[in-house]
């Protein structure tokens, strides 16, 4: 049985929001949160990850994340997904990702998500 941290609650949490309120999504993060997602470079601060998360989301409609596995240690959670995009198009696909986060004082503070963004970044499914 897996417990649920405050750390997996969060990222849960964060994950929902991306999914339902983008803009809730990012009061989730420190202002000088490190995010960085599959082989981009990271990306420092609030206000920095919102313009690349406006710039990364251009073709996309929505998002939904199913959890499919959860474990943290300390302040970092880890989240096994399958995030299904629906594209302005109306075309979806899946894709598999591991989320991983760093919470202090309930804020993330790291965000790192491996996957590989192609399909998105090129609006199709290819």
């Amino acid at each position: 049985m897996t417990t649920v941290t405050t750390e997996v609650e969060t990222t849960r949490k964060l994950l929902h929001a991306a999914d339902t309120d983008i803009a809730a999504f990012f009061d989730y993060f420190s202002d000088d949160c490190i995010f960085r997602m599959g082989n981009n470079a990271p990306v420092i601060g609030k206000d920095s990850i919102q313009s690349w998360v406006a710039q990364y989301l251009t073709s996309v409609a929505s998002m939904r994340h199913e959890i499919i596995e959860q474990w943290s240690a300390g302040n970092v959670a880890a989240l096994r997904v399958e995030v299904t995009y629906t594209l302005q198009s109306g075309e979806f696909f899946t894709l598999p990702a591991v989320t991983r986060t760093r919470v202090e004082q309930n804020k993330v503070t790291e965000y790192l998500i491996f996957m590989d963004p192609s399909p998105v970044i090129s609006g199709t499914t290819q």
